[in-house]
């Protein structure tokens, strides 16, 4: 049940107020026209010389009357705010606290496990939302944040508290407002949650990377959640900030790459969700689900609404294609079948509305269920075992996985093995002066797994190093085909790597954040020899080319998408198939774990024109030639004919 909180009481009014009386006219003191300035300085201007001199002057003067008069009108206006201000607080509310543990699982954050973390509810609320005390899980959470990279303050009289993050040397970056009186919370950037956070311990995402980065917006309002609008409210009582848990997991870990789960017992954190990654662990599984209790129970018919709320706040704000898709909101694309289900107390049928809209509906393949809730009476069983192909699942993803079975099996067919017995050197073949180079993925191995012979397996960086040094060794070959034909994408930043084997250029990685209304440009020079330097480490004096597909997705859509915006490589094949988003997981009230589209979207050229729909080859190739390297060669060739001609 939603509890818009009528018992907030008054406080007295800080005595900013009053400051500011002092202020105002002390700022308006000595203050010259600058017409009579400039009078003055004309007549006795002796030279050319002086008059320049004297006109800089003038210049810094009105620069810093213009400051003056920008900083009285600010005043002025904080002092009508202030005047305006009802200062509120929830003190009357009653809630009542638990104390839980947390432990975390995402090994790139040493985070020590805690006890007596604490859990707030509001008392006889039937809706049972949990609370958490903004700071303390900030402090719980030391180790994933750092606590030195912000600041905060709490401002009474305008019934907020505000929150700085900074750079080591002090200096503001972005700023969080969360505002209990108008149950909203705004921010200047959602950058401002990665900037409060440490580094991964294990990954080293940017190795071999010189990146500089160029950023557009296309206004300067910022980001406001309206948490009202979908009937959940801010507390602040007794000096504590409590913020609904489930706001606080989306904001500041599913943006991260993290998310908490609460299952009534115990905080869980994992690296992005229950099964996001395939199969996690027991231990957290067993913890997650089984320890809850709620294995087989059924949630309130308010739990199942405050569970709603949840999920249509997090799909109106952070649903990256809802533009591509002309979604207005959650509510209206689904159907009142689809809403009846999903507020339904029975498992079974919220569970069919969530794999008819996740699956179905939005059809796309970032956007997916990871893993049921936890009233699921076979608590140990993964979704996997429980859908069913192809019913349970929409035509883009039957199309897309019959396509590339199709490819897998004509690959697999022309090595005479299986992908998983491949050593380094099956990624690799030979027809006359070809080299046909295939990956399969983007990864990002650890520094563990990049130290041995094998680093290979986990890095495609250094998958690509050892196969140019077998190609160099063939003095014959004279044209390369990247096939990335079943690379359905992964580490955005393990393919930029991929692509400074092609070009000494730096590599234009264009993104455009629909949430923050912001273009990125990184240009990235590639070190890919491992010596330090960033400068002629390319193998340019190849011909370069891309063999693609509708399987070439996600990470390898966007390199398609950098390689023909730059022109370093024709592209051959088929259309690729999209997945410009990168991918956000979330976990709702319930349980729940699905993965969707961020608001983070790589775009093509200056423009930032989507590639959700796919990338266009230079030179058709049908599917029953992908495998047939003669066929392959004489296309190169004939492509090298009619550009000389």
């Amino acid at each position: 049940m939603y509890i818009k909180l009528q018992r907030k009481v008054f406080m007295n009014k800080s005595r900013k107020t009053k400051l500011l009386n002092y202020l105002l006219p002390l700022a308006t003191v000595g203050l010259a026209p600058v017409a009579i300035l400039s009078a003055s300085c004309q007549n006795n201007a002796a030279s050319n010389g002086e008059l320049e001199k004297i006109k800089k002057e003038l210049e810094q003067k009105e620069q810093e009357l213009r400051e003056k008069n920008e900083k009285i009108e600010q005043l002025e206006k904080e002092k009508k705010e202030n005047e305006e201000a009802t200062p509120q607080n929830d003190n009357a509310v009653e809630v009542e606290v638990s104390a839980h543990n947390f432990k975390n699982f995402n090994q790139e954050y040493t985070i020590q496990e805690k006890n007596n973390v604490n859990a707030y509810k509001i008392k006889d609320d039937k809706s049972k939302v949990v609370y958490v005390d903004l700071d303390e899980f900030l402090k719980v959470l030391d180790g994933l944040v750092d606590l030195k990279l912000y600041s905060s303050y709490i401002d009474e009289v305008k019934n907020r508290k505000v929150y700085l993050s900074k750079e080591k040397n002090g200096k503001t970056l972005n700023k969080l407002i969360v505002d209990w009186k108008e149950n909203k919370i705004f921010t200047t950037s959602t950058s401002f949650f990665h900037e409060i956070l440490k580094p991964q311990e294990l990954t080293d995402g940017n190795q071999f990377l010189e990146i500089d980065y160029e950023s557009k917006n296309e206004d300067d309002k910022g980001v406001s959640f309206d948490l009202g609008k979908y009937h959940m409210d801010i507390l602040y009582k007794d000096g504590k900030l409590l913020l609904p848990f489930s706001v606080f997991n989306t904001l500041f870990m599913s943006q991260t790459f993290n998310n908490i789960y609460f299952n009534g017992k115990t905080f869980t954190n994992l690296e992005a969700g229950l099964d996001s990654w395939g199969s996690i662990e027991d231990e957290p599984r067993t913890r997650i689900r089984h320890d809850s209790g709620l294995s087989g129970q059924k949630a309130t018919v308010e739990e199942r609404k405050a569970n709603f709320n949840h999920l249509a706040f997090t799909m109106d704000y952070f649903y990256g294609l809802k533009y591509y898709k002309q979604i207005e909101s959650f509510e209206s694309f689904i159907s009142a079948e689809d809403k009846a289900k999903l507020l339904s107390t029975d498992p079974e049928q919220y569970n069919k509305a969530y794999v008819n809209i996740f699956h179905k509906q939005l059809n796309e393949l970032h956007t997916r269920l990871n893993s049921f809730s936890y009233y699921e009476t076979q608590w140990d069983q993964e979704l996997e075992e429980k859908l069913q192909y192809p019913n349970d699942y929409g035509k883009y993803r039957i199309d897309f996985e019959n396509n590339r079975k199709m490819l897998v099996d004509k690959f697999e067919k022309k090595f005479g093995k299986k992908i998983s017995k491949f050593g380094p050197d099956d990624y690799i073949r030979y027809h006359g002066n070809t080299a046909i180079v295939t990956l399969l993925q983007f990864e990002d191995g650890t520094q563990e797994d990049i130290k041995g012979p094998d680093a290979w397996k986990y890095d495609t960086y250094f998958l690509m190093r050892h196969l140019m040094s077998e190609v160099s060794k063939k003095p014959e070959i004279k044209n390369i085909v990247l096939d990335i034909a079943i690379n359905g994408g992964g580490s955005v930043n393990s393919m930029v790597r991929t692509l400074g084997f092609m070009t000494d250029k730096p590599i234009l990685n264009r993104e455009f954040d629909i949430l923050n209304r912001r273009g990125d440009l990184s240009k990235s020079k590639v070190d890919t020899d491992g010596d330090n330097n960033y400068d002629g480490d390319a193998y340019e004096k190849y011909n370069w080319n891309l063999l693609v597909s509708l399987n070439t997705f996600s990470a390898a859509n966007q390199l398609t998408s950098i390689v023909k915006e730059m022109g370093i490589a024709k592209i051959i094949g088929k259309r690729t198939g999209g997945g410009m988003s990168a991918i956000m997981p979330i976990t709702l009230i319930d349980g729940t774990t699905i993965t969707i589209s961020s608001p983070n979207n790589a775009v093509f050229g200056e423009t930032n024109k989507e590639i959700e729909s796919g990338v266009e080859p230079d030179i058709n190739l049908e599917y029953d030639d992908f495998y047939n390297d003669k066929k392959i060669n004489e296309v190169l060739e004939k492509a090298k004919t009619n550009q000389s001609a």
